[in-house]
């Protein structure tokens, strides 16, 4: 039997001669590699700025690059989106009049720290919660509170005192349904 030659369709290189279907199948070879293992990073990108839930009693921050200066944040609890406020007092204070809200204001706090929960099956607020906020500054002393709903606002909010320049760490654990949740994120002030 004498040896039979495949002859391949397409292109020749006129340098080599060589058929160019190998190269062309090696290329949409690397673009489905490619594709497959970038597929995740974009998910990555997608949810880089929602929290992962944290175990009961886990302290789980986030801190999207770059975004640690950012006075509003929104992430993800199992089941409830979560969206953070920061301002300070004088702003604070300066919305609160605008509205013609009345509401006793700490006499020591610098900030307001505000977070409207929703649920994210009904897309609806959340007003039957209780939630406590811990805020850790950058010398790592604490303050905890209990959350006051405001209706008007749909949001719970508590006055902090955020005097110190750095790095806090800001965490919220609250009860809805039966259920604990927790998060928090990285707040860095200048």
């Amino acid at each position: 039997m004498g040896k039979r030659r495949i002859q391949e369709s397409g292109i020749r290189s006129q340098k080599s001669g060589r058929s160019l279907v190998p190269r062309e199948l090696f290329s949409a070879f690397l673009v489905f590699l490619l594709a497959f293992s970038l597929g995740p990073l974009s998910a990555v990108a997608q949810h880089a700025g929602h929290q992962a839930p944290a175990a009961a009693g886990e302290k789980k921050t986030e801190a999207p690059p770059g975004k640690e200066t950012s006075l509003t944040r929104t992430f993800l609890l199992e089941g409830f989106k979560a969206s953070f406020s920061i301002m300070d007092m004088v702003a604070h204070k300066k919305m609160l009049k605008d509205m013609n809200m009345k509401i006793e204001i700490d006499s020591q706090a610098t900030h307001n720290i505000a977070v409207t929960l929703t649920d994210t099956r009904t897309n609806q607020v959340v007003h039957d919660a209780a939630v406590k906020m811990k805020v850790i500054n950058p010398k790592g002393k604490d303050q905890i509170k209990l959350l006051d709903f405001t209706p008007a606002m749909n949001q719970y909010a508590g006055d902090f005192n955020l005097s110190d320049k750095g790095r806090y760490e800001i965490l919220i654990l609250f009860k809805s349904g039966g259920m604990k949740r927790a998060g928090g994120f990285n707040y860095s002030l200048k």
